[in-house]
């Protein structure tokens, strides 16, 4: 389907970050198996943090997108000056993530997770710049999956193709995605690749990635938070 492209007036751009509390048990279950359910949730509560201090200024409205409801005073203790909390809504993730784009129809919009902590201000800004000439921004996961969605201003039908019906836990929800795209006729431009940090394996990844980041930056306070939080496990 081919269909002229109007550029839109309104760039303004909300970021949000779909996170859970960092609860035990509850969240990063699959590196908690190999180093420890206490330090998985703990590393989850770094991921947030670092991503909170590093995107403070990375668009003109910030949110994180929080579950559950009743942990929303931990988060706002969390969060530096200049974000706000949402709520996630009830369903799977294909519902959540489009109850967030339907929410602030007005506004274009970019909406990632806290499992991959290396997408910076620059990532975020460059989807928001795609935006001005196509619908669907991704930003792909080494898993198969993405790690960054962004979807220009005003929800249309066209939309709900990629949120309904997708298998969320599996190596194929990039490739269906970009299949659904092209199937109702949307523009989409792909960022470059990164990793969600989900086992042992990424995280020994990501920290040899942080080594090599500048003294004192950002990528440094959270190679030390991670740092600390698995010699825990290795006094304990």
């Amino acid at each position: 389907m081919n269909r002229r492209f109007d550029r839109q007036s309104d760039s303004s751009l909300h970021l949000g970050v779909m996170a859970k509390y960092w609860e035990p048990g509850k969240v990063k279950t699959r590196l908690g198996a190999s180093v420890g359910m206490d330090q998985s949730a703990q590393l989850h509560l770094a991921f947030c943090h670092h991503l909170a201090k590093s995107l403070v200024g990375a668009a003109d409205r910030r949110s994180f997108v929080i579950t559950p409801v009743q942990r929303k005073p931990d988060f706002q203790h969390m969060l530096p000056a200049g974000w706000d909390v949402e709520f996630q809504s009830a369903g799977d993730l294909g519902d959540r993530m489009r109850t967030w784009f339907q929410a602030l129809p007005s506004h274009n919009r970019v909406l990632i997770g806290a499992d991959c902590p290396e997408l910076d201000d620059g990532v975020i800004r460059r989807a928001g710049e795609m935006l001005i000439d196509h619908d669907v921004v991704l930003g792909p996961a080494l898993d198969g999956g993405y790690c960054l969605i962004a979807l220009r201003a005003g929800w249309r039908p066209e939309y709900e193709v990629l949120f309904d019906d997708v298998h969320w836990s599996s190596d194929t929800v990039l490739a269906t995605t970009i299949n659904r795209i092209h199937s109702v006729g949307l523009r989409h431009a792909m960022l470059e690749p990164r990793e969600d940090i989900d086992t042992i394996d990424e995280l020994d990844r990501l920290r040899e990635r942080l080594k090599s980041s500048l003294s004192g930056s950002q990528n440094q306070v959270l190679l030390g938070s991670i740092d600390r939080i698995l010699a825990r496990k290795v006094d304990s």
